[in-house]
């Protein structure tokens, strides 16, 4: 699977949730290509959810990369205000042919990633995360 197949971006208040808020689910509305990390097939078996709320200071935590991911996981924005960029890769170097960036600036911003993936964040500006984690 590519690093584009295996990363999602957007911003849970511009999805088309046909008016149930839900934007990770069982739901219809989550299934298709462009959605398949957010869509939880009906009578899938999952373990979890691991749940962090934390409020990254400004140059925290400076692009220190993180364990191999495992399962999926789903970081937002829930500041008013802040920047938080989270990089990807397929592999632990980081090297930029096989990376991919994104920035969460606006409240409600989220990235979602799958199993297999290295990230490494960057708190640009103060910025609360609520990130969720299951397999």
């Amino acid at each position: 699977m590519s690093l584009l197949q295996s990363v999602e971006f957007g911003n849970a208040g511009d999805l088309d949730t046909h008016g149930t808020g839900w934007f990770v689910g069982f739901g219809e509305w989550t299934h298709g290509p462009a959605t398949a990390l957010r869509h939880v097939a009906d009578g899938t078996t999952s373990s979890g959810p691991c749940i962090k709320y934390f409020r990254h200071p400004a140059g925290h935590p400076n692009g220190d990369p993180k364990p191999l991911s495992e399962g999926r996981t789903l970081s937002m924005l829930v500041d008013a205000q802040g920047e938080f960029r989270i990089e990807f890769s397929t592999r632990a170097d980081f090297a930029p042919a096989d990376s991919l960036a994104h920035t969460l600036r606006r409240h409600g911003d989220f990235v979602i990633w799958g199993p297999g993936i290295h990230h490494r964040a960057f708190g640009i500006q103060a910025a609360c995360i609520l990130t969720v984690r299951w397999a």
